[in-house]
């Protein structure tokens, strides 16, 4: 008698060993690029292999039936080798139909099919909206066709902060008893829930509408949990923590789905690619690394920053960018081309007096007033605006906006929160007459979140004084002219951040979110607490620990409230 194991024909299964590659990339490409590297000197990563514990390969080779397997399984097994399993005859017999209606087609004509397939699928859209398709007007239309265009080019297109009025907006205060400082808030496009992770290491779930905390995850952690992410969809939510843990959940349940432990310093931030599962994170072990949540895997690491990374943003394209801290560098990372392009900080701005100047012959002379430079010693916060354009945050309250075209950044807000008040001398000395010293000039706050609206002209930044300030991204295009106003051909463009209002809470401001609630209204999410998410050597003592959402309603053209 032979050996049953080589008597049943059994077949790996394809498609798990697929699943984990984003847009549709075959596995062996995905593994391709699995093992970490080091950029070099021109900014290129070296890969270095890496194992991978728990790959897809080990699925497949679980995947292979034993022999005591049941009479039931071999035939399904059958059916699904042969095809004749419960719908595939049809299935076949539609593909084929299709192939011969359009068999003699043209490339142009299969264009405008697909065009036409692609108008219609947009007005039913529209009449299950609640429209009539006689109504729909082609102006509709166009504006959807653009609109698609420009965000699959990655442009900024939403053009809403003069669309809402933020003088008076709608306020709600998420919080449980004993919670701690919050650290973060993440809410996914449909603002159903809020994600809320804070200082007593638990994972919190709000209910938008009500206010009140429908979930919570807690005993994950041996450390606090400093970030959390949101999938756009609402599947996933991952948070990172202190002790080097990265903890995916299900959005519904919250249920620990996995736990990853591949990085060797505190997790600082995380960020979605949208429309997908995969997740970067970064970490104060100096790297960013990439996740497949569909698969559960890990997928990548990324090397380049010469100091720990704070802060981490992506959008829809399969990049990330981040903020080194301390090397004062933000850096955009091409996943596919593995590489990465490198923008350097470390400006100045302000005025204050400067300490005083002695003259050649050594005697003092008197104090001389002048702009007292304030270095930009650490970025701390990066948001995306789309996939050209990016804002950075620094600890010397600067707010700084980007884009790829240049290296530095094209415009600069130097103290966007203003300075600190100036202490007492008691504060600065132990000594009995105090008042005899010198005091420093007032420092300036230093900006503790970021956050922007995908592909909108709105940023919102934070400080630790509870001031969140409301900015518009200014994109204005110009024809090129010499100092004589000669035309050189081709036009340029220049760029500004406006401010719009600032919006005060109570508390550090630790963490920042702003998602559209519909047509009609804009959540900001402010995460806020008695002391600084990295720390406690500063305290708010009339401060409450939780999430204020600030809810703003669009305007009309008279400049009425909608609905009102």
């Amino acid at each position: 008698m032979s050996d049953p194991f080589f008597a049943r024909k059994r077949k790996r299964g394809g498609q798990s060993a697929g699943r984990g590659a984003p847009n549709g990339r075959s596995q062996s490409q995905s593994n391709g690029r699995r093992g970490g590297g080091r950029a070099n000197g021109n900014g290129v990563s070296q890969r270095e292999p890496h194992i991978v514990e728990g790959s897809i390969a080990s699925e497949d080779d679980e995947e292979i039936t034993d022999p005591e397997s049941s009479d039931e399984e071999d035939a399904e097994m059958k059916d699904a080798e042969s095809g004749s399993g419960e719908g595939s005859d049809s299935d076949e017999i539609e593909d084929a139909d299709e192939d011969e209606e359009f068999a003699d087609e043209s490339a142009a004509d299969k264009r405008r099919r697909l065009a036409q397939q692609y108008l219609d699928n947009l007005q039913s859209e529209i009449d299950t909206a609640g429209f009539d398709a006689r109504d729909v007007d082609k102006d509709i239309l166009a504006a959807r066709l653009n609109e698609d265009v420009a965000e699959d080019q990655g442009r900024l297109y939403k053009n809403i902060v003069k669309a809402f009025t933020f003088t008076r907006p709608q306020r709600l205060f998420l919080s449980s008893k004993k919670m701690l400082t919050a650290t973060d808030v993440a809410t996914p496009d449909e603002p159903t829930f809020a994600y809320v992770v804070s200082k007593d290491r638990t994972l919190s779930k709000f209910d938008l509408a009500t206010g009140a905390r429908v979930r919570y995850a807690a005993g994950h952690n041996e450390k606090d949990i400093i970030c959390v992410a949101v999938s756009n969809d609402g599947a996933f939510v991952a948070t990172g923590s202190a002790d080097h843990k990265i903890n995916v959940f299900d959005a519904n349940s919250l249920e620990l789905l996995k736990s990853f432990t591949q990085h060797r310093g505190a997790v600082t931030g995380l960020a979605f690619r949208r429309g997908s599962h995969i997740l970067y994170s970064c970490s104060a072990d100096r790297t960013v690394k990439s996740w497949s949540l569909d698969a559960l895997t890990y997928v990548e690491t990324l090397f380049g920053h010469q100091d720990e990374i704070s802060a981490i943003a992506a959008l829809a394209q399969e990049r990330c960018i981040t903020a080194g801290s301390r090397d004062r560098t933000v850096r955009l990372w091409k996943i596919v081309d593995e590489s990465q392009l490198i923008f350097r900080g470390g400006g100045s701005g302000g005025s204050a007096a400067r300490p005083r100047k002695a003259v050649e012959d050594g005697s003092a002379a008197a104090p001389e007033k002048k702009k007292a430079v304030y270095l930009e010693n650490s970025i701390n916060c990066v948001a995306l605006v789309d996939h050209h354009i990016f804002v950075s945050g620094s600890d010397n309250g600067s707010l700084s906006l980007w884009t790829l075209a240049k290296k530095k950044p094209v415009y600069v807000v130097p103290q966007a929160h203003g300075f600190d008040s100036l202490a007492s001398p008691e504060h600065y000395s132990a000594e009995q007459d105090a008042s005899k010293i010198e005091l420093p000039p007032k420092q300036p706050r230093w900006i503790t979140a970021l956050a922007t609206l995908p592909y909108a002209d709105i940023v919102v930044s934070g400080s630790w004084n509870g001031s969140v300030k409301v900015w518009k991204v200014n994109v204005d295009e110009s024809d090129r002219v010499d100092r004589d106003g000669t035309l050189l051909g081709g036009t340029k463009k220049q760029y500004e951040l406006q401010p719009v209002a600032e919006l005060r809470v109570q508390g550090v401001v630790n963490g920042l979110s702003v998602v559209e609630d519909g047509k009609d209204a804009l959540k900001i999410c402010v995460a806020v607490g008695k002391e600084m998410k990295n720390g406690r050597w500063f305290k708010k003592g009339s401060a409450k620990n939780g999430v204020h959402v600030l809810t703003l309603k669009r305007t009309t053209k008279r400049g009425v409230l909608a609905g009102a």
